[in-house]
């Protein structure tokens, strides 16, 4: 090797520590950025021509930065319910626009804000994208799985406000056992009483009456008890009959039929008439029940007699133990689980106090957006001040067969390439992808020891490069004085 060629050699050298010196400064200088990757320089020898005798011209080293981008960092809690950090493998995707009008991009720099808008986006100008969900929790006009055009911009405004209606309730109740004995002295006609809060269509609140009132006969010709009562539902949004949506008659097993019959319903009379077991109706009977207006007494010198009895309201079904009352005057239909007959699981006739038993309701008044938050599987979830909660965005991880073959641009972001194989959007923790957490990000996946113990390194291989160079021109001098 001349040393000319050792000028070569070690000039290339010089260039190829520098470009390591770049990547470190750049590590370091990016030790604290979210969603980093760090550069790792790799170097390649330079051959200018060889022969298969081991004669070779040698020019040096190259050196290439590569971004590690399938290395991951460390994922740290933030406590801010709109950072993403994902556990695993998978990118967050991002687009330039608010539109979703731009170019889609893959990135793991979650640190994620509303802007003005509603819209979120990161520190680096890009905007999250997700699949909308609607109230069902499905997606709204999805056009596939792995298709980027089914995303959009994920925003927060557009979902200000949330109500929905009972759709169905449950009401179980204890009935005392000994308040159908025969006596002159009924209980007082509200001693057992209930209200239930429920939402109309607007989400608004509305309230539920049951009003239970005992059968008792007359002690001068009844013995036994008589199992019955009388069940009223009033609605507070219903102006027409006082607000009474429900009528019914109840009768129970008494304790001959057993402890596990005993004190469950034995038959339901509703508008249409009465129901029983599965087998067959215990008994027949018009479609009315005991007016409760009489103090539940059933005999026959009522004056006059025809107030004995009222039509029933709402129609029951014996097999699912459920009562339909028509509320808001008439315009919604509430189905409301009063229990089947010979069920324990429901309204029953025992021994002990008057108790509500279960009571339970669907729907949800009206609400204020409070939080959004992120699940582990990416939904976004939306909070409400009325407590309630829904699904608003699915988030999809952009999965690659080759990451580190993504081409990174500004902002910690990475275009999708050919280098890197055909994106999959998968739904998180789903396949090969990771999960989400929300409220924490990943850090930079730099080691700032690392990185100084490679600066030490760099700076001793650049400076004996360097002493290489002033050899060689002094090696270049001492033959041009050889002229003189």
């Amino acid at each position: 090797m001349t040393a000319i060629n050792a000028l070569r050699t070690s000039t290339s050298g010089l260039n190829a520590q520098a470009t390591k010196l770049a990547g470190i400064s750049n590590n370091i200088a990016n030790s604290s950025t979210v969603g980093y990757k760090r550069v790792d320089t790799q170097f390649s020898s330079l051959v200018l021509e060889g022969t298969s005798s081991g004669s070779t011209a040698l020019a040096g080293a190259s050196a290439q930065n590569r971004v590690e981008i399938s290395k991951v960092g460390q994922v740290q809690s933030t406590g801010i319910d709109t950072d993403i950090a994902v556990n695993g493998n998978g990118f967050l995707v991002v687009n330039e626009g608010s539109g979703s009008d731009g170019k889609y991009l893959a990135t793991r720099a979650g640190s994620f804000r509303p802007d003005a808008n509603g819209n979120l986006v990161n520190s680096a100008g890009y905007y999250l994208q997700g699949v909308p969900l609607g109230a069902d929790g499905l997606p709204v006009g999805n056009k596939g799985d792995n298709n980027l055009e089914s995303l959009t911009t994920v925003n927060i405004s557009n979902t200000s406000v949330a109500a929905s209606p009972t759709t169905e309730m449950t009401f179980w109740a204890n009935l005392p056992a000994l308040q159908t004995a025969p006596t002159n002295t009924p209980p007082d006609h509200d001693a057992f009483i209930s209200s239930v809060d429920y939402y109309d269509a607007l989400g608004a609140s509305q309230t539920l009456t049951y009003r239970f009132t005992p059968v008792i006969g007359d002690p001068d010709t009844v013995t036994a008890n008589s199992n019955k009562w009388t069940l009223e539902i009033f609605d507070s949004a219903t102006t027409n009959d006082g607000g009474l949506v429900g009528l019914a008659g109840i009768e129970f097993w008494d304790e001959g039929a057993g402890p596990n019959k005993a004190g469950t319903i034995k038959a339901f009379t509703d508008a249409s008439g009465t129901y029983a077991k599965a087998s067959g109706p215990v008994s027949s009977g018009a479609a009315d029940v005991p007016n409760p207006a009489s103090y539940g007494q059933d005999h026959s010198t009522l004056t006059p007699p025809q107030n004995q009895f009222r039509d029933g309201v709402g129609s029951y079904d014996p097999i699912n133990g459920m009562l339909k009352i028509k509320v808001a005057n008439g315009a919604v239909d509430l189905p409301i689980k009063l229990g089947g007959v010979d069920s324990i699981s429901g309204i029953t006739q025992l021994a002990g106090n008057y108790t509500p038993v279960k009571i339970e309701k669907d729907g949800s008044a009206f609400g204020l957006l409070e939080r959004v938050s992120v699940e582990n599987d990416g939904k976004v979830i939306a909070t409400f001040s009325n407590g309630q909660s829904r699904a608003i965005y699915q988030l999809k991880l952009a999965v690659f067969p080759n990451a580190d073959g993504l081409n990174p641009v500004r902002g910690d972001a990475y275009e999708m390439s050919r280098t890197a194989g055909a994106v999959r959007l998968l739904t998180a923790g789903e396949g090969s992808a990771g999960t989400t957490s929300g409220g924490a990000l990943e850090a930079s996946n730099v080691d700032i020891g690392t990185e100084l113990t490679n600066l030490i390194e760099t700076q001793r291989a650049y400076s004996s490069n360097a002493s290489v160079v002033r050899t060689a021109d002094q090696m270049l001098e001492e033959a041009t004085n050889l002229k003189r």
